[in-house]
């Protein structure tokens, strides 16, 4: 089926938040330049649709009037758009009479949780994207002995979902991933939603072209590459761009200013690579 992306000239991207560090991932997003979200907003990126941005911190609406956006959505009345998720999706049956996040409340005074949200936007988003590591894979929430059973969208929604444009879940991955690479994987998802061009994702389902750089968990205070006499035989080699691209305009991130690198970008970072991030003595 052919994407009604290709035939409007613009798109609502919807935004929703889960269990995380509470606006890390806008906040990268809100950084990105050249092009930034601005320049969607205002339909200034050539052969992109204009964006109509539905946020629940960035909105001019809030309470009943901005959850009526996502309602309208959820009915059908606001199409195209994508979907995008900054945070885990938490397991509400761990939450006893309470919940974890929430978006509103309904008719009957039952919070809407983010997985309910979750549940009835994305049968019919055009595209739905993973913004950062707890959305992709559950991030810092899903580290062994989490509380609250946190998991990432394609661990929710299956491997096997494909969204009304025929795409699985998008990862883009990091704590935070750089707003350039996000708003460049953006723009790529409404170019391939428009028979533009093709959309090459890796086997972890992020964009190739992004995640093709090889690097290590450093600790701190070691240049990025590795310094001269640095034992990286034991290190796992990750995908993550910012070594190699910085984290706006090419300049700053992590190992490249003398911070750890974690290994945000993959699956189960927290409990796999984050020991290797520990000072190190020789450094």
């Amino acid at each position: 089926m052919q994407s009604e992306v290709s035939s409007l000239e613009a798109v609502y991207l919807i935004w929703l938040s889960g269990a995380g560090c509470n606006g890390g991932c806008t906040m990268a997003m809100l950084g990105a330049s050249e092009p930034g979200i601005e320049d969607l907003i205002l339909g200034n990126v050539p052969d992109a649709p204009r964006v109509m941005l539905v946020h629940p911190e960035l909105a001019m609406e809030n309470g009943d009037a901005f959850r009526a956006s996502l309602e309208r959505a959820a009915a059908g009345q606001l199409s195209p758009y994508v979907l995008v998720l900054e945070g885990a999706i938490a397991n509400e049956r761990l939450a006893g009479s309470g919940s974890f996040s929430r978006l509103g409340t309904s008719q009957d005074g039952r919070p809407i949780t983010t997985a309910d949200w979750v549940d009835r936007l994305a049968p019919q988003a055009e595209a739905v994207i993973a913004m950062g590591s707890c959305a992709s894979w559950g991030g810092m929430m899903a580290a062994d002995g989490s509380p609250i059973g946190a998991r990432g969208l394609e661990d929710y929604l299956g491997r096997d979902y494909r969204s009304r444009g025929g795409l699985p879940i998008i990862n883009v991955p990091g704590c935070a991933p750089t707003g350039e690479g996000f708003i460049e994987t953006l723009t790529y998802v409404f170019l391939h939603l428009a028979q533009l061009v093709p959309l090459d994702l890796d086997e972890e389902r992020r964009p190739r072209w992004l995640y093709g750089h090889e690097t290590y968990p450093l600790p701190p205070r070691v240049e990025y590459p590795p310094a001269v006499g640095f034992d990286l035989s034991n290190r796992p080699a990750i995908k993550c761009p910012v070594p190699v691209t910085g984290w706006l305009r090419g300049f700053g991130g992590c190992a490249r200013v003398g911070g750890s690198c974690i290994g945000c970008t993959e699956r189960d970072f927290v409990d796999q690579y984050m020991s290797l991030a520990r000072p190190d003595p020789a450094f």
